[in-house]
């Protein structure tokens, strides 16, 4: 089957975002620590979470398309790309953490915000979050059904509205003199991190488990649609990374000849293809007769009975 491949312009917008979170970072951060908003301070480690993602998302598209699939690594390094999720997991995890602890602290005792300063960073980063944004946007039909541009795109669009929560909760302060407005900001900023680190691992660990990558039932319902297809039995589907889906089946035609299976076999790889995203494909093709012998049954114990190890003294 045809592979889709992570082209320059997918991962020069990637690369471009990093570099503009990484630049909103440093702004946002060093302007809250010097004007005293924590809402700055945390409004800046959320940009951080997506310059850390992307370019743990770029690494991994790198390494994985240098190393080859092999005889021992079968599927190539795609799966890195699960080790560096759960590694910005646990950054996440962290960082929200002590936001979450300094804004308690800061609710028992307010600082003073240099409240003119604030909303300029705040402004700053607006500016930058929303060309972050722009450098994001998918373009084409190919861009709009990339994941990982599309999850990028969203979250910068995230982060937009986060600054402008930010920038409204300095006016507040400004106007009513309620400095617990900027801790509470911090707190809910703190536990938008934390809901993006709880999908990171939920994604991680489906991918893990082999959940299933697509709604089998459903491609099972277009597949005896396909002419000559007769069943489908053992059909499994799972993501090796985020973007390469894996599926095979036992499909039961109607031929007793295997040069008759080749239009059967183009026609599949592309219904799965076209509207599951299956990068990679194993067919086994059976006749009517064939699956009457064959037990369709997933064989998953440890141990067999019958097979059972016996010590002896």
């Amino acid at each position: 089957m045809m592979a889709h491949t992570h082209g320059p312009t997918t991962t020069g917008r990637l690369a471009l975002s990093s570099l503009i979170f990484g630049l909103n970072f440093l702004a946002q951060g060093l302007g809250g620590l010097w004007t005293g908003s924590l809402g700055l301070v945390s409004d800046s480690l959320e940009n951080l979470n997506d310059a850390v993602v992307n370019l743990l998302a770029l690494a991994g598209i790198r390494l994985a398309n240098r190393r080859e699939p092999c005889e021992r690594w079968t599927y190539g390094w795609h799966r890195i790309e699960i080790f560096n999720t759960l590694l910005g997991v646990i950054l996440l995890v962290v960082l929200a953490g002590a936001v979450l602890y300094e804004a308690w602290q800061r609710l028992r005792h307010p600082h003073q915000i240099q409240l003119g300063w604030a909303i300029a960073f705040s402004a700053l980063g607006l500016l930058l979050n929303l060309a972050a944004t722009f450098v994001l946007v998918p373009q084409g039909r190919g861009q709009e059904r990339d994941l990982n541009l599309r999850s990028a795109y969203l979250h910068a669009l995230g982060d937009s509205l986060a600054n402008v929560a930010v920038m409204v909760g300095m006016v507040v302060i400004r106007l009513t003199g309620w400095h617990w407005v900027d801790p509470l900001l911090a707190a809910g900023i703190a536990a938008l991190i934390l809901r993006g680190a709880f999908l990171l691992l939920r994604d991680a660990l489906d991918i893990l488990m082999h959940r299933a990558a697509f709604d089998q039932e459903e491609a099972k319902r277009q597949l005896l649609l396909l002419p000559g297809i007769l069943g489908v039995e053992d059909l499994r589907s799972w993501r090796v990374c985020s973007h390469l889906t894996v599926c095979s089946a036992h499909v039961i035609v109607e031929t007793e000849r295997l040069e008759d299976t080749e239009a059967h076999q183009h026609r599949i790889e592309h219904l799965l293809e076209d509207h599951f995203g299956v990068r990679h494909l194993t067919l086994h093709f059976e006749t009517a007769a064939m699956a009457q012998r064959h037990l369709h049954r997933f064989r998953h114990e440890h141990e067999s009975e019958g097979h059972e190890h016996h010590h002896h003294d």
